[in-house]
């Protein structure tokens, strides 16, 4: 399955991008939020600083453009593990409802529903503040239709600058009744300490079987 992969970038006091790029094991197209990116990469700018949430909303929908099954937009401070492109394709091609996998799986979330001791893909149901994450892989016909949902444009429109995308986009995949999936142990970890809105990298962050 033909893939496109997004990296949101911006500054940070400690940059965690080369050390990111260099586990990835793909493709990819890095997208500077606004600023010129300071490396020598495939990067895209697409306009000016928008914030978090309006950022990954433009950069899916410009992979969207691309002959591929399926997109992912990334954030620049994570570390992928091995094969986890392929562990996640496969669960694509063994499942045509798929509203999103989730590559990252946080330790308190995975605490939390009991995944703690669990192998494989687990699925969650629920909708805004029922899990988090946001490191999502879509199949292009859900992507193309949930940035069309009506949940998605009003929460683009009205939306405060620290509004989360995992909270939003299994908001918009509930109501769209597809399925939500998450791997123990989790495909990818956070190796930045802050985010570049300022929140602080916790203990319930990490990630889960890592």
């Amino acid at each position: 399955m033909k893939t496109a992969i997004g990296i949101r970038w911006y500054p940070r006091k400690q940059e965690t991008l080369l050390r990111s790029l260099e586990t990835i094991g793909h493709d990819y197209t890095v997208y500077p939020d606004g600023q010129p990116l300071s490396y020598d990469l495939n990067s895209k700018l697409l306009g000016g600083h928008v914030g978090c949430f309006k950022h990954y909303y433009r950069v899916i929908e410009d992979l969207c453009k691309q002959d591929v099954d399926i997109v992912g937009s990334f954030p620049d401070d994570i570390e992928y593990s091995n094969g986890w492109l392929d562990i996640a394709l496969r669960q694509f091609k063994a499942n045509p409802y798929i509203g999103y996998l989730d590559c990252f799986t946080a330790l308190g979330l995975a605490h939390g529903k009991g995944w703690r001791h669990k192998k494989g893909w687990q699925e969650l149901k629920g909708g805004w503040g029922t899990s988090w994450g946001g490191a999502y892989l879509f199949r292009k016909e859900v992507a193309l239709k949930w940035l069309k949902h009506p949940f998605i444009l009003n929460h683009l429109e009205n939306y405060k600058s620290n509004q989360q995308i995992d909270h939003a986009i299994p908001e918009a995949i509930h109501q769209m009744g597809l399925f939500q999936f998450y791997h123990m142990p989790s495909l990818v970890k956070h190796i930045g300490m802050t985010s570049t809105i300022g929140h602080k990298h916790r203990r319930s962050d990490d990630a889960a079987g890592w």
